[in-house]
């Protein structure tokens, strides 16, 4: 199935959108993969360490031993990846392209078949495809790279690295898309397009083209599988995040069309019906073209003021496929977090996690504070805390707090925030439990925490006073309190509020 609908906004030219929904990807390049490492004397050091650790996480993973060609004056293709598992490649020696040119014309005539080549540096009509990817580090030219990059039947990629450390980072996601990635072509209305995807879903921007709906009601998409037709359909209510997905596809010419672009941005907001998943989705790539258009404005400023250095044109035309190793390292990421976080929270037997904490409390703790009962009085509510506390082992003293939030929220929290009420007051752990087990039994949720200019009382629980309360602030009240917030805020806090796989505060909880 393909649907398709033309953009919302209008950047160099018109557009229209086309999504595509194919198999998932469950095969990959596998030994069709070749790594091009130089190892001349300007590679010693961290280049080629973080290089050969990328090279050794790939193999421990994979357990393949992809084929790997160094050079320097000469080129030696008798290794694999597997080589560096107990040891570093040795860098020394001048740089000969030449070399290695002549070492992959040479395995290309001997094996016919696709082939991609990852082919690092610092400085074939074929009727099978072969790819050139290419990632630059330090002083390299740009045209010559560009060049690289499109020796094979097909353009490759390009990433360009000015630390050890970003080479590092580089050359794993190279590898990863290198392993996942295919590509899919889509023809309509008798033209072709072209894109790689390692998702269940691929997005086709294409300019200058009227499709009529009456006329036009199928593609033919192309793959590695072969050649299918599918049905393509108008769509009729798109979606914030299929918008925003369009809008990472566009590569500005110049500063105004980025301001265009991150002008448009601003404006995408998450709506009610959008399910946690699309609205973390949603964040993520916003933040990314945010990021990616501010790097642009810095490159197009150097450009605009004249002589321009090698390296900003390296910056440059890496920038402008950074949106394709962006889905890639952005759906590693959610998985991590929706894999491991969510199908840990939805699996967790909420209702027994506090029974480790009552086997726990410290008896001599108690009667310490016991001791210090004179103390203990709420200032508030002028209540003996000892005894609310020792009441029941399942509340929690807390400042409870009602707060309304505008669509400022999503990228100035601190001003998007309108503080309506605070109490202090005890929540209690039934309470806490059907407040989780609502946001975890909505299945839609329909004005979840994405509801702007409103306050939706389905997430509110009732503080003790029986005022509503849609966010706590926990209250220190001694060690044995403490641990029964920790054990609470362990299971949500993470999991809902951050973008880390575990939460910090609590090594080991996710």
């Amino acid at each position: 199935m393909a649907s398709y609908f033309k953009t919302p906004f209008n950047i160099n030219g018109h557009h229209h959108y086309i999504e595509v929904k194919v198999p998932k990807n469950e095969t990959s390049s596998t030994n069709n993969i070749i790594c091009c490492v130089d190892v001349s004397g300007s590679m010693s050091g961290s280049p080629i360490r973080n290089v050969c650790e990328v090279l050794r996480d790939i193999y421990k993973r994979t357990k393949i031993e992809y084929p790997l060609f160094t050079y320097n004056t000469t080129a030696n293709t008798q290794l694999t990846i597997k080589s560096v598992e107990n040891q570093d490649l040795n860098a020394n020696g001048g740089t000969s392209f030449s070399s290695v040119f002549t070492a992959i014309q040479n395995h290309l005539i001997n094996n016919q078949k696709s082939t991609t080549f990852i082919f690092m540096t610092d400085g074939l009509a074929k009727t099978v495809t072969i790819i050139f990817h290419v990632i630059g580090f330090g002083d390299v030219n740009n045209s010559f790279l560009d060049e690289v990059r499109k020796l094979g039947t097909k353009e490759g990629l390009f990433r360009y690295s000015t630390q050890s450390a970003e080479l590092q980072n580089n050359f794993n996601d190279m590898f990863e898309y290198a392993m996942s990635a295919k590509e899919y072509t889509i023809v309509i209305n008798n033209q072709s397009y072209t894109a790689n995807s390692n998702e269940e879903t691929v997005g086709f921007l294409i300019n200058n083209i009227n499709i009529d709906n009456t006329i036009t009601n199928e593609i033919i998409v192309r793959s590695s599988d072969g050649e299918i037709k599918v049905p393509l359909e108008l769509k009729e209510n798109i979606s914030p995040l299929q918008v925003v997905r369009a809008l990472n596809l566009i590569s500005p010419d110049d500063k105004e069309s980025v301001q265009q672009i991150r002008t448009y941005l601003y404006s995408i907001i998450p709506t009610g019906n959008m399910n946690l998943t699309e609205k973390l989705e949603l964040e993520q790539i916003k933040n990314e073209i945010d990021e990616r258009m501010m790097e642009y404005t810095n490159l197009f400023t150097q450009i605009k003021m004249g002589q321009v250095p090698e390296q900003v044109k390296l910056k440059l035309s890496a920038l402008r496929h950074d949106a394709t190793f962006a889905n890639a390292q952005r759906r590693k990421k959610l998985d991590l977090r929706i894999n491991k976080n969510v199908d840990y929270f939805r699996k967790t037997d909420i209702s027994g996690i506090l029974d480790g904490y009552k086997k726990d409390i410290d008896q001599q703790g108690w009667n310490d504070i016991k001791q210090q009962k004179p103390d203990w009085i709420c200032t508030y509510s002028n209540d003996d805390i000892y005894e609310m506390m020792r009441k029941t082992s399942d509340n929690i003293m807390c400042l409870g707090i009602l707060i309304e939030r505008n669509e400022e929220a999503i990228t100035s929290p601190t001003k998007g925030l309108k503080l309506i009420n605070v109490s202090n007051t005890i929540i209690s752990y039934d309470s806490f439990i059907a407040a989780m087990n609502l946001a975890k039994t909505t299945q839609t949720n329909d004005n979840n925490y994405g509801q702007f200019n409103g306050i939706n009382d389905a997430y509110c629980v009732v503080g003790q006073l029986h005022e509503k309360i849609n966010a706590v602030i926990p209250l220190y009240i001694n060690y044995e309190h403490m641990k029964r917030i920790r054990i609470l805020e362990g299971i949500w806090l993470g999991y809902m509020f951050t973008l880390e796989v575990i939460y910090k505060g609590h090594p080991g909880q996710k």
